[in-house]
């Protein structure tokens, strides 16, 4: 009985991650189909709302920062290499979204880190799937370590991935839609 009680947190976290891991991918689906429609011009663009794309890119990078800190400090898993990469690209692009946010200025710079991201989170799951021999890219932690698994292909590497890719795509038609305003 003592023994879940210990592990219902991590089951709490492991699901509400997940949940918003799913909601991330669907958005993800609904921004590349407004990026390929915008593209072609087969949507008329209401110019009022391109700012939710930057809020949601802001929110996306606080919510998967502080649940890379909830797995480490309250959770207690111990990050390997690669989890120390995304979050030294994460937290900083937390900072900047929320200062682009407040002074509404280019994106150039988080849609980069965020591609960088992205990049960082496919090498990692690559590791974490078993690509690269062993994928022991720490002392005592290797990146093939699986602290989370849900439905066979939810871990912490393709959380961050979604973030990252989410995070990409909502600058990315941010981006497209300034352009389509100052036209």
């Amino acid at each position: 009985m003592i023994n879940l009680l210990e592990k219902l947190p991590i089951i709490f976290y492991n699901t509400f991650f997940a949940f918003f891991t799913f909601v991330a991918l669907i958005s993800c689906m609904y921004i590349l189909y407004l990026i390929f429609a915008l593209l072609k011009k087969k949507i008329v663009v209401d110019s009022r709302y391109h700012l939710l794309f930057l809020y949601y890119a802001a929110s996306v990078a606080l919510f998967s920062a502080i649940g890379s800190l909830i797995y480490s400090e309250v959770v207690g898993f111990i990050p390997c290499t690669y989890c120390w990469y995304q979050r030294g690209v994460m937290y900083p692009l937390v900072i900047l979204l929320i200062f682009m946010v407040v002074k509404k200025i280019s994106n150039m710079p988080a849609l980069a880190l965020s591609g960088v991201g992205v990049l960082i989170s496919i090498r990692h799951i690559y590791f974490q799937t078993g690509g690269g021999g062993s994928g022991a890219c720490s002392i005592g932690i290797p990146c093939s370590l699986k602290y989370v698994e849900i439905f066979n292909f939810i871990s912490i590497p393709s959380m961050a991935f979604t973030a990252f890719l989410t995070i990409f795509l909502s600058l990315l038609y941010y981006e497209l839609l300034q352009k389509v305003k100052d036209e």
